[in-house]
């Protein structure tokens, strides 16, 4: 693998430290990016952080990733060193059918709330988050709305505060309305209701 001029001595010294990441690591002129197994991300990136010549400090973002209803997710870190010109991207494997991950907390506390989102919008534990809550929905919403087979009348729509409007509900769907241009019916039941409010 050749590595461009700004990210080649951190590609050096990520191989030197772990070989094992040559199969999974990527690099373009200022991001070099590692994929790992999800149980693996609190050990790695603790000695991205405290290894002074990495010295990853600064833990920029946190996001999840969903290949799709038959494929894994994914945990992707954007870490910042003042010692390398290139960025730093992990992307850390997680099953879909268990989504459990180490937390990063005890390392960064700003990943908490990093956490929630993903724990709210995916689904995805972070085992050891010692505040573990959803950040967005409602604490008794039942279902992941980032996940790709989220569809938004779902089992959540049970939920007394799912935010789903009846209108929502396919079966409230009243389909023979639409045609290839806008039905005359829904412009006057449009305009009557403009007409209704004070």
């Amino acid at each position: 693998m050749t590595a461009p001029a700004k990210a080649g001595a951190l590609v050096r010294l990520l191989l030197d430290r772990f070989p094992d990441l040559a199969a999974g690591l990527w690099t373009d002129e200022d991001t070099v990016e590692v994929t790992i197994e999800g149980e693996r991300n609190v050990a790695l990136l603790q000695v991205l952080r405290d290894d002074p010549e990495l010295n990853f400090f600064f833990l920029a973002d946190a996001a999840a990733v969903d290949y799709g209803p038959t494929e894994r997710f994914e945990v992707v870190y954007h870490l910042y060193s003042d010692r390398h010109p290139a960025w730093l991207r992990v992307r850390a494997r997680v099953n879909r059918a268990d989504p459990h991950i180490p937390t990063l907390t005890d390392l960064w506390e700003g990943a908490m709330f990093h956490e929630r989102e993903m724990f709210d919008m995916m689904g995805i534990v972070f085992d050891g988050n010692r505040d573990l809550r959803r950040i967005y929905m409602s604490p008794d919403y039942r279902s992941f709305p980032q996940r790709k087979d989220f569809l938004l009348p779902d089992d959540a729509a049970d939920s007394s505060a799912a935010g789903v409007r009846p209108l929502e509900r396919p079966e409230t769907w009243d389909l023979t309305r639409l045609s290839d241009e806008l039905a005359p019916g829904v412009v006057a039941h449009a305009e009557a209701e403009a007409e209704a409010k004070p």
